[in-house]
């Protein structure tokens, strides 16, 4: 859209230099002038005729940065818009089917355990990935999910466990994990890993990671900011981007939990 945008001004431009004055030595002499008057006809028409710069005058410049600045404005508002209809229906959305997301991993809990998707099982279950030195959106998301984990139960009657995958294997060891999901949650599941392992999980969730080049032992990671919801048997259900509220993220997870438990109620009978 942006290279469209750049080749309408660029037409533009070519437009209104093509339709500016003509130069001053090419402007016809009125009629019935002798050829000795032509040289201060030419100097008298020149001085009267807008200043220019090259073949575009100050007008025709004028009009090409206001097209031009049309132009910018109206990308921004239709890039606005998307992103707004994606945010929308990212709030109202059914995920229907089976999607391709989630799958086995085996990681290492706060405790120093082995522990794997099957440790989920039966239970209803948030997953956040992050890093521990992260400085502030891993935080400001797992104080929402551990908000939306309360608020989920007193709605539904369920506890869902919030749980916090790291993505910084070389940091974030057992007991760094662990001094870390106590302050935001009582029931917070803290796993790490080696780094083969945690990118194992990280690309069964389609979650995007990288490590900034700041230096071998301060740097950041740049990552996908989406929390997974899953059912007791293990599979994907929903998701929730950096967009949702705890209390929109209640209700959504509520909902789904209802619906989990209808289908299942009927699937027994």
């Amino acid at each position: 859209m942006r290279r469209s945008a750049a080749r309408i001004a660029q037409r533009l431009w070519r437009t209104v230099g093509a339709d500016s004055l003509p130069p001053a030595s090419q402007a016809a002499a009125p009629s019935g002038m002798q050829p000795g008057q032509h040289a201060g006809w030419r100097r008298a028409f020149a001085s009267s005729a807008p200043q220019t710069r090259g073949p575009v005058s100050y007008m025709s410049l004028g009009m090409t940065v206001a097209t031009g600045a049309g132009l910018l404005w109206w990308y921004n508002h239709e890039k606005d818009k998307k992103m707004e209809d994606i945010s929308r229906e990212g709030k109202t959305s059914v995920v229907v089917g089976q999607a391709a997301i989630g799958g086995p991993f085996e990681l290492i809990d706060q405790d120093g355990k082995p522990f794997t998707d099957k440790d989920l099982l039966g239970r209803f279950a948030l997953l956040y990935f992050g890093f521990t030195w992260c400085p502030d959106i891993c935080p400001e998301e797992l104080e929402k999910i551990a908000a939306a984990v309360d608020k989920t139960e007193k709605l539904s009657g369920v506890q869902v466990v919030p749980v916090f995958l790291s993505l910084d294997p070389q940091r974030d060891g057992v007991e760094q994990v662990r001094d870390y999901v106590k302050e935001f949650h009582p029931r917070m599941l803290g796993l790490t890993g080696s780094y083969d392992k945690v990118a194992a999980a990280a690309k069964a969730y389609r979650v995007y990671f990288s490590k900034t080049q700041d230096s071998q032992e301060d740097y950041l990671i740049d990552h996908s900011i989406i929390t997974y919801l899953i059912n007791p048997e293990g599979r994907f259900m929903s998701f929730f981007g950096k967009n949702f509220t705890a209390d929109e993220m209640a209700k959504s997870i509520s909902e789904n939990i209802k619906r989990w438990q209808e289908e299942h109620k009927q699937a027994k009978q």
